[in-house]
């Protein structure tokens, strides 16, 4: 049962609280989570926000589960919690590790408990990242906060832009911050619970999304179908580099697809059984497939960037060369492997900062990679063409020495020919993508991913955010 998951999480933000305001010296009243939802001030608001555990106990028909089944209001106020210590991270400032770990088991005992936990635990973490985009893109932070009403009445007098104001009213009106201020004031006052008109009121505003920050999509670049692209050098130059972002060699991105189900469901499968443990870039997926002799090589390059290249190449490989008969529908595994190959090898082109690998090393690794594909591929036009080059890749080549193209060649080479069985391929393929992405997430440029939610937002920030809260880590590179 969640509600065990949130008695269970009881002691995560209280654990140390004394200790880290003394020590720091910084009033960390966004660490209780579970005691309270935020400082409100009483003149504006009545009384203090109430705790989770409050709106989890309340009796109001609003909340109730035949009203609210799957827990979409409470959950809200969650969001909003756990956004307060994302706020943290973005401080610079860090919860013991106890704190961590009883995170981790308000996640997997409760958001994953049940087998469609995926959902909500995707929900929670995207409304977070909503209040997220709020706090940085909006004014509604400082617009519920104590004080803000006498001046701001005073100044919608004075302004000539009163209906530039009432629009941003109305938007305001239904932001998560203000449809989370609603439901707390629902748990507080006894009167709304009993008034259905109140209650409707508030299911009608909270059922409205005006503004989404997160596009629920999934970035998309083929490598096999972009290296030989090259800008127009009308709008690349040093001119208009002062106005637009520069394109490089090779980065043409591919139409970006829906976050499928089986996706989401994958990667948080694949969380919920890590149990806690720190994320490998791969090795875990192979020795469970018993393949770690055979490919085991190419999760140990020099850099995440490699790794991602190679492992992306490959897949197109095999993609082309078992490509799924079109009277059959295409597999679970099939469509985890191809979309998160796709969205890995977006990341390294587009958003590098997102990755492991400093910035620049991995703009260098895609850069020459552009190159090294020019020049193996040489005169190719076709796909065909340059899958049957990639096929001369073999026999007598070292997979230690050569360049990301050879590597991704050997590699897709290995999987058609040595392994055969199309559905263990895939497989092992979407294994080995699922772990990857868990394992790039954790970070800690938190204003990179702060950035991205202004142009959209990315799948990798929604689970750095939920392995933020979890302390889970990557393990020391290879």
């Amino acid at each position: 049962m969640f509600i065990l998951g949130i008695r269970v999480g009881l002691s995560l933000f209280t654990f140390g609280f004394e200790s880290f305001r003394l020590k720091y010296g910084y009033e960390l009243s966004c660490l209780v989570l579970l005691v309270r939802l935020g400082p409100w001030s009483s003149d504006f608001l009545s009384c203090t926000l109430p705790c989770l555990l409050e709106v989890w106990n309340c009796k109001g028909r609003l909340l109730s589960f035949e009203r609210d089944p799957h827990y979409k209001l409470k959950d809200m106020c969650l969001s909003f919690a756990l956004f307060k210590l994302l706020r943290l991270r973005y401080a610079g400032y860090s919860l013991p590790q106890k704190a961590h770990e009883n995170a981790w088991k308000l996640i997997r005992n409760g958001l994953l408990s049940h087998e469609d936990g995926y959902r909500r635990a995707f929900r929670v973490v995207e409304v977070e990242l909503m209040f997220l985009f709020d706090f940085f893109y909006t004014k509604y932070g400082i617009i519920f906060h104590p004080g803000w009403l006498t001046t701001k009445l005073m100044d919608l007098m004075i302004t000539s832009f009163i209906i530039m104001e009432l629009i941003q009213y109305f938007f305001m009106s239904f932001s998560e911050r203000a449809k989370m201020i609603l439901i707390c004031q629902y748990v507080q006052k006894k009167s709304w619970q009993e008034s259905a008109h109140i209650e409707s009121m508030i299911r009608a505003i909270c059922g409205v999304w005006l503004l989404k920050p997160w596009e629920r999509k999934l970035h998309q670049y083929s490598f096999l179908d972009s290296y030989f692209y090259k800008p127009s050098r009308l709008l690349n130059n040093q001119i208009m580099a002062a106005f637009i972002d520069q394109t490089r060699d090779g980065q043409k991105e591919s139409p970006p697809i829906q976050l499928s189900e089986e996706v989401k469901q994958a990667v948080f499968h694949a969380l919920k059984l890590k149990n806690g443990t720190d994320l490998d870039n791969g090795h875990a997926s192979l020795r469970r497939n018993n393949e770690s002799k055979k490919l085991l090589w190419a999760c140990r390059l020099e850099t995440e960037t490699q790794v991602i290249m190679v492992w992306h190449i490959a897949t197109s490989f095999c993609e082309h060369r078992l490509p799924v008969r079109s009277d059959l529908p295409r597999t679970r595994d099939f469509l985890v492997a191809t979309s998160l190959s796709k969205y890995l090898a977006y990341l390294v082109a587009f958003a590098p900062r997102l990755l492991p690998d400093r910035p620049l090393f991995a703009e260098h690794e895609f850069n020459q990679a552009i190159i090294q594909a020019r020049v193996f591929f040489g005169s190719c036009k076709t796909m065909e063409e340059r899958l049957t080059e990639m096929e001369k890749v073999g026999g007598g080549h070292s997979a230690h020495k050569g360049t990301i193209i050879d590597w991704g060649s050997w590699l897709g080479n290995l999987l058609v020919n040595d392994i055969r069985d199309e559905e263990k391929i895939w497989k092992i393929l979407a294994n080995f993508w699922v772990e990857l992405v868990l394992y790039v997430a954790p970070s800690d440029d938190v204003k990179a991913h702060a950035e991205h939610l202004a142009k959209g937002g990315e799948f990798v920030t929604h689970l750095w955010a939920l392995l933020s809260h979890a302390g889970i880590k990557r393990k020391a590179s290879h």
